[in-house]
This record gives C-alpha cells, sequence and structure tokens, in this order.
C-alpha cells in the first residue's frame, strides 16, 4: 500500500443562513473572510463553471473552517446535498499533497474515489482587501455510498498563499490550529474498518465507543452514539452516521472561556483540558477549544 501524508486540512459546516452563521461564529471568536462565491467543475475533466454557493472560512495557522450556504438556487450546488440531510459540519478534508499522486494511492484502496477536480474561487486579498486573487484547489471527492460518515475530500492547494494570508491568522478566541474531527456512527467496528482502508493507518481504540486516528497532523475521532453522550452529554445527532463537532487548539484557554463568558456563549468542560460549544450556538456541530 502506497503511503500518504495525511494532515486535517479543514471541515466544512453547511448553514441554511450565510449572514446568521457569520454572526454565530464571529460572536465564537472566529475571524472570518470576506464572503467567497465557487465556481469549479461539476464533474472531473468538466469546464470549471459558477456555481450556486459561497462559504466564509475561518483560518488557522495550521488549517482552517469553513462555513458553506447557498448563494443561488438556480446554479449548482453540492451544498444543497449536504443541507437536505441536516444543517452542520458535513466536509471532512484531508491534505494529501499531490493530487494526482494521491489518487492513484486512495482509488486502490477503496472504491468510489473519484479523479481530482478543480475548484476555484475569487478571494479578497490584503490587510484592507484592496485585491482580489484566485484561490485554486484539486479535490478528490470519496462517494458517500463508500463513507457515507462526511463528505470526505483529499485537496491539493494550488494557490495556499491566496487563503492563509497573515492578516486573518489572528483569532479573539485565540484559535491557532484544527486540531480534531468527530464522527458519529451507528456501528463503530464497521466504520473504523472502511477508514483503515482509506486512510491508510490504524485507529487507537481508547474504549469501545472511541476511536482515534492520528494523522500527521490532527486526529479524528470516531464515536459510537454511546461515545458521543459522554463527549458531549445531551447532544442529539440529527442523523446517522453524524459530522459530530471539530476542536481547534488555542494559546490560552482560560482567556477563551473569558471570552465566551462575555459574548453570553454557554460552555462546557471536557474531561480533557478542553471546553465545549453545544449545537444551539454553533448551526450543528460540537466546537471544542483546546489548551495547545
Amino acid at each position: 500500500m502506497t503511503n500518504l501524508d495525511l494532515t486535517l486540512d479543514h471541515t466544512g459546516v453547511a448553514v441554511r443562513n450565510l449572514d446568521e452563521a457569520e454572526a454565530a461564529y464571529k460572536r465564537l471568536g472566529f475571524t472570518l473572510t470576506t464572503r467567497s462565491i465557487h465556481s469549479g467543475s461539476v464533474s472531473p475533466g468538466a469546464p470549471v463553471m459558477p456555481w450556486g454557493s459561497g462559504n466564509y472560512c475561518a483560518m488557522f495557522r495550521e488549517g482552517y473552517l469553513e462555513i458553506i450556504g447557498i448563494t443561488d438556487p438556480s446554479l449548482y450546488s453540492s451544498t444543497r446535498d449536504l443541507l437536505d440531510k441536516y444543517e452542520g459540519q458535513h466536509i471532512v478534508a484531508f491534505g494529501s499533497g499531490d493530487a494526482d499522486v494521491a489518487y492513484e494511492a486512495l482509488r486502490q484502496r477503496i472504491d468510489g474515489v473519484s479523479p481530482a477536480a478543480a475548484l476555484e474561487r475569487m478571494a479578497d486579498f490584503g490587510p484592507d482587501n484592496s485585491e482580489s486573487k484566485l484561490a485554486q484547489f484539486r479535490n478528490i471527492y470519496v462517494d458517500r455510498t463508500a463513507m457515507p460518515e462526511a463528505k470526505i475530500i483529499f485537496i491539493e492547494h494550488i494557490t495556499p498563499d491566496v487563503i492563509w494570508q497573515p492578516h486573518l491568522l489572528d483569532h479573539l478566541n485565540g484559535a491557532v490550529k484544527l486540531a480534531e474531527i468527530a464522527l458519529c456512527v451507528p456501528d463503530k467496528a464497521n466504520t473504523c474498518a472502511r477508514l483503515n482502508k482509506l486512510l491508510g493507518r490504524e485507529p487507537k481504540d481508547l474504549n469501545p465507543d472511541f476511536s482515534t486516528y492520528e494523522m500527521e497532523r490532527g486526529r479524528v475521532y470516531v464515536l459510537s452514539e454511546k461515545g458521543l453522550a459522554s463527549w458531549a452529554p445531551g447532544v442529539t445527532p440529527p442523523a446517522l452516521p453524524y459530522a459530530a463537532g471539530f476542536g481547534v487548539e488555542v494559546t490560552d484557554l482560560t482567556a477563551t472561556k473569558y471570552f465566551l463568558e462575555g459574548n453570553g456563549v454557554t460552555y462546557h468542560d471536557h474531561p480533557y483540558p478542553a471546553i465545549w460549544v453545544g449545537p444551539e450556538f454553533t448551526h450543528g456541530p460540537v466546537v471544542s477549544f483546546i489548551q495547545s
């Protein structure tokens, strides 16, 4: 099996109202980009065309968060299918280097892996947004019939300097890194068996209801419903499987707590040095803040 160095590149939350989600994530202390509108190939090799979706991003020193929604219902957007399932976290993207090399490795591991497709969007550039530059990516998608747990993407960044701009990397909540993703699934053993093939690695089993995949950067948790109830008590999955949440490392967890309290955001303690905020503040996912 060809080895791939994998990083937790980004996660995406699909929302029904981008304006409301923008306000919600700023309340949580995230610095967001200006809104950007997508263009892409509907299928591998097809021409790039305008899509009816747009996003805001919170860029961290390592990884990022995407908040995505419909901007023009008359145009194609893969986001519509996500919202038909539930509003919340759906996208789990791994940085995998050269997309052609990654595709050759991945297609031998599991069925349902598509060749790399081009995706691009115009992004405001510079501290005063005085320029506009094209952000370009090559995405490998895994069919949801093969991996229904999330919209799994392996991504090659063509223009990382366009999206990781220095003035976007400081956040009032102290976030510096996308550290973890949590998936809640109906059959943990079945999910792990398929992830073992796809990711080319074995998980660390913390207990029968909770397993961890360590990437070269970041980690993925696989939880049973019982595991979710222990990790984030009171959170009910809107569907199963369910991309249950993501965590960011922060520079000073005490300062993060003070910030959230000042904004009227209720948080809860994890059993490790971290806190979490529930779906009522996040448009769906459990958002964890972890001491770096």
